[in-house]
């Protein structure tokens, strides 16, 4: 199990432990790409590419210096494959705080 921090758009954060790759294909409503941003070192964002332009804008992110959105639901999870710390989890909420 893992510790992952779960945004959707509309609602708050929240964290929750998973076992394994199907349960992040059910919290991002299917296939999922790993993507990241240039703030957030050492923490990727699990999002459906789908959603892009279908469902509600969740948050800007910036990554190689190009500003981009996030649609849809997102999944933060330790780039290394660890559990999020809770010091993880509260660099994501004032990230998340700073898009507001």
């Amino acid at each position: 199990m893992i510790t992952v921090y779960v945004k959707r758009p509309h609602e708050e954060a929240y964290k929750m432990d998973i076992a394994n790759s199907d349960t992040l294909s059910e919290l991002v409503d299917g296939d999922f790409e790993v993507v990241s941003d240039d703030n957030l070192d050492g923490i990727s964002l699990v999002v459906n590419e789908d959603s892009r332009g279908v469902l509600a804008n969740n948050f800007p992110i910036t990554s190689d210096g190009y500003l981009d959105w996030v649609y849809g639901p997102c999944v933060f999870v330790k780039a290394d494959g660890h559990s999020l710390s809770d010091a993880d989890v509260e660099l994501i909420n004032q990230f998340l705080a700073a898009k507001v």
